[in-house]
């Protein structure tokens, strides 16, 4: 058995990726487990935007009575207001080549008109969050001008608008590869860093904690003085593997779908944001020359079921759509792909419902010495997720290494663009890829071009074959398994598939 490690970090999702990259350059030797492969889980399944955070200071922003009746929510969302636009400056500032703008438009309805005074004032209180880091750039427009904005052409209501706002948001150009970053730049400075290798067993032995894992190379034991779990909507499950019954759970999940469609030309690339009847965010993201349109929301837990989008919540989104734009009149057979998935959520102090906050927890004074959880956690806000688990696990422990200075901007970039024998061998060979998923869909961006990477499966396979040691048999089940995959998750039509 090898030396102990100061922290093992139970999940290879953005927030695991980020406190393995915080607590390694404090010092801590730290190992990182993740069962699938990097970014595969929730962290491949979310809006994609470094958003400002304006959704959460709309739901603090209600009645003076709403306020007084839940005031610590409204907090919580301000709270989580400020450190969206906080992460989305650092973000932004020191990974511009990962994201890209976008305008997006707000019609401002008889439902949702808002004076212009408190619009104003709205995206002052963002932007001094930040400093005005990274501009806003809201624009009101009035009613003549938004009914003439060429985006919202035959929306429902349009004589009736009172106006409309934009501002600018930005897009991750794919967030997987985000994750894949972090835990590369995490590795360069020590982490050890571990894919397709789950958690299987956790006990407490004597001062450590006595972890297996299991691989498709064996199992392999290792002791540890602290674990970190970050497995997202999983970290209850993970929690129950110490046999501590009598600890309350923490997450809950609440699943998201999506839908990706041919929108008119005159909304190409651009965003565009509104409620549903019932009051719940929808968007019109654009995706290329493509929109993802949602998300529509129910509860959900983990199972593999939630990352699966059924007939009844695609049918509810164009619903949805259409209520919106009329005019464009979209059916089943337009929806080129969809993809949900489960998003973790703090439960609730009383057990009942969700939270809006983010959370880490010290389960010491539960019985899990040095054993911390983290819940409610968001792709736009990881840096800082990383930096408060790093304090959490400092209260409790001194690191047994040295400080290390990581670039916390993104890695000199190699080509991701395209499949080529140097970019799939190091994939393969610098970054951990075993599966054509993990090369094609988050080392690569060719698994979200329009048929999701399909056209470059039979390539892609046989570049890597040789660095993985594949058979010309397993070379065809690789293909034969990322098609399959791919048509699954995303419902994909077979006339794009194929």
């Amino acid at each position: 058995m090898t030396e102990p490690y100061d922290t093992l970090v139970i999940g290879g999702g953005i927030i695991g990726a980020a406190a393995g990259q915080h607590l390694t350059a404090a010092g801590y030797r730290t190992l990182l487990a993740e069962r699938d492969d990097y970014g595969s889980g929730t962290s491949s399944k979310t809006s994609r935007l470094q958003h400002c955070g304006l959704g959460y200071l709309s739901a603090a922003s209600g009645s003076i009575a709403s306020f007084l009746a839940n005031p610590r929510n409204a907090i919580e969302c301000f709270d989580l207001m400020r450190r969206s636009m906080r992460g989305r400056a650092e973000f932004v500032q020191e990974a511009p080549e990962r994201v890209r703008p976008v305008t997006f438009i707000v019609p401002l309805t008889q439902e949702n008109a808002i004076p212009p005074w408190k619009a104003r004032l709205a995206f002052r209180l963002m932007a001094a969050s930040d400093g005005g880091r990274v501009p806003l750039d809201l624009r009101l427009l009035s009613a003549q001008e938004a009914k003439a904005h060429p985006a919202l052409s035959g929306m429902a209501g349009l004589a009736d608008i009172r106006g409309a706002m934009t501002f600018t948001e930005y897009q991750y150009h794919w967030p997987e590869r985000i994750v894949v970053d972090t835990v590369m730049k995490a590795r360069a400075i020590g982490m050890e860093a571990l894919n397709h290798t789950a958690v299987t067993a956790i006990a407490r032995e004597g001062e450590y904690w006595r972890v297996e894992l299991r691989s498709a190379d064996g199992t392999r034991t290792v002791l540890t003085r602290a674990i970190v779990n970050c497995a997202g909507v999983w970290v209850d499950e993970l929690t129950a593997l110490t046999g501590s019954s009598h600890l309350r759970r923490r997450n809950t999940g609440e699943k998201g779908t999506n839908i990706v469609v041919r929108l008119p030309s005159n909304l190409r690339g651009i965003g565009f944001e509104t409620v549903t009847a019932a009051g719940a965010p929808f968007y019109l993201i654009p995706w290329g020359e493509l929109h993802y349109v949602g998300p529509w929301d129910c509860p959900a837990d983990g199972s593999p079921q939630g990352f699966r989008a059924t007939e009844a919540e695609i049918l509810a989104i164009l619903d949805q759509l259409s209520r919106l734009f009329p005019e464009i009149r979209l059916c089943r057979s337009d929806v080129l792909y969809s993809w949900a998935g489960v998003r973790p959520r703090s439960l609730a102090k009383d057990g009942r419902g969700s939270s809006s906050s983010v959370r880490e927890h010290d389960l010491t004074s539960e019985g899990l010495p040095n054993f911390f959880t983290f819940t409610g956690g968001l792709l736009m806000t990881h840096r800082e997720a990383g930096r408060r688990l790093t304090a959490a696990v400092a209260r409790r422990l001194k690191p047994s290494g040295p400080l290390r200075v990581f670039n916390p901007a993104s890695p000199a970039a190699e080509p991701v663009d395209r499949v080529t024998p140097a970019t799939v061998a190091h994939a393969v060979l610098n970054e951990q890829a075993r599966t054509l998923g993990d090369i094609l869909r988050r080392r690569l961006s060719v698994g979200w071009e329009a048929d999701l990477g399909l056209s470059h499966a039979d390539t892609a396979a046989r570049l890597a074959a040789p660095h993985l040691h594949w058979t010309a048999e397993e070379t065809e089940r690789q293909i034969a398994d990322f098609i399959h995959r791919t048509e699954v998750e995303f419902g994909l039509l077979k006339s794009v598939s194929r």
